[in-house]
């Protein structure tokens, strides 16, 4: 199965310049993603070249749009745009640059022009991809990454959206089941290395067991519980990383539920408080109103008066 992929991380002010030098490759060494071959990093390129450093464009861009951020405020988000290995990687070369050149116009098309900070898809990793990053401004200039990406329900709306336009072009893409039918939640980008580092691991310890044989059996039994030996704490750190993460995603639940809560509930506070001002203006505009109601029949009273005088 074929599909396109469209992933959302949310960056803070403090966590701007640590994505720039990854998506950027500022840095002189990525111990931390082994996938990357830096022999390869030169054939990296970009849809839209940055101007500046991100947080130097983050603050440009907000200014420009006149917008106001806080200490904690969401000041970029990062999309991750790829596809299927198998999909992705069989494109040639052009229609690859066109299949991210298409994916940049439909988030630009869906954020608003003069939002978007650095298109740059990278070549020197497993599968190809593309880091696009932008400052979530709302079409009323407000920064809210919440409007843009909005809850559980819009989120997977960009999903559909994102594969009827890039179906148009490869109609063997899928759209994958939503996240809102199959309850199911992403695992981060690093877990997900993780596991196929260990996936790859275990198929070398499963062919050095399948090559034992009489002629080679000491050397090669060797071998397999050497690449076990290695496997095996790598898998337990695994599975302990994995149930970590599977705890921060309950506690994230949490958490993103009583946000709600209290939203909902500061939001019945701002309405009362609306629906009480509005009552005491309604009842100004009543006073003033019988007022100016009195005012002119004692000033009819008074011309009748000299009417009469006269």
């Amino acid at each position: 199965m074929l599909f396109p992929i469209l992933r959302f991380k949310k960056h803070k002010s403090g966590s701007v310049s640590a994505c720039c030098a990854h998506n950027e490759r500022k840095k002189e060494e990525y111990k931390s993603n082994p996938d990357i071959n830096p022999y390869e990093t030169p054939s990296n390129y970009h849809i839209l070249q940055p101007k500046q450093t991100y947080r130097r464009e983050v603050k440009r861009i907000i200014a420009a749009f006149g917008c106001k951020s806080r200490s904690n405020s969401t000041v970029m988000v990062e999309a991750l745009i790829t596809a299927t290995p198998e999909f992705i990687n069989a494109l040639p070369p052009l229609e690859q640059w066109d299949y991210f050149e298409r994916a940049f116009h439909f988030v630009e098309s869906q954020i608003g022009k003069g939002r978007i900070i650095s298109a740059v898809v990278h070549m020197d990793e497993r599968t190809p991809h593309m880091h696009l990053v932008f400052c979530p401004i709302t079409p009323d200039r407000r920064l809210s990454a919440k409007k843009i990406l909005g809850n559980p329900a819009k989120l997977s709306q960009w999903q559909t959206d994102y594969h009827a336009h890039m179906s148009e072009r490869w109609p063997e893409l899928e759209r994958g089941i939503s996240a809102q039918i199959t309850k199911r939640k992403h695992i981060p980008t690093w877990l997900f290395k993780s596991a196929e580092r260990l996936d790859k691991q275990f198929t070398e310890v499963e062919a050095a067991l399948a090559g034992i044989n009489p002629l080679n059996a000491k050397k090669q039994r060797e071998n397999a519980l050497k690449l076990l030996s290695d496997w095996l704490p790598r898998a337990e750190r695994f599975t302990a990383q994995v149930k970590t993460v599977d705890e921060h995603i309950k506690s994230l639940e949490r958490a993103e539920r009583e946000a709600e809560r209290r939203e909902r509930s500061i939001e019945q506070r701002v309405d009362s408080a609306v629906a009480r001002m509005q009552s005491r203006i309604d009842d100004k505009e009543s006073e003033l109103a019988k007022a100016q109601k009195e005012s002119c029949k004692q000033k009819s009273s008074l011309f009748l008066k000299k009417v009469k005088k006269i």
